[in-house]
């Protein structure tokens, strides 16, 4: 299994894309690696993070959609492991309680 885009596998190359943060809105020129069912996107600061992609099918370049929380790292289709940002503790009072942002771990790739 591989990641396809218009029927050629683009597992394992770097190339360079367009990342989209839908939380914050954020655009950023990156580099994306493909492997599988997730895709690594390298920032110009040297930090970087893994998504699992919606589908291994890319149908769209411009549309390529994923989710991924900062700090995390997918295991499968279901469960990540990593460090959770926030002051949401096991212990912390009622009113420290911080609604999450529905969209928080949602990417959009466009291959440039």
């Amino acid at each position: 299994m591989a990641v396809e885009l218009k029927g050629q596998n683009i597992d394992g190359q770097k190339l360079p894309a367009t990342a989209y943060y839908y939380a914050t809105g954020g655009v950023y020129k990156v580099q994306v690696r493909f492997h599988k069912k997730r895709a690594t996107i390298y920032f110009d600061d040297g930090n970087q993070i893994t998504i699992q992609l919606n589908q291994e099918a890319i149908a769209d370049s411009k549309n390529i959609q994923g989710f991924g929380m900062l700090g995390q790292f997918p295991i499968n289709a279901i469960f990540s492991v990593g460090l959770i940002y926030g002051n949401n503790w096991l212990g912390a009072s009622d009113n420290q309680f911080q609604q999450s942002n529905p969209l928080s771990g949602l990417w959009k790739i466009s291959l440039e």
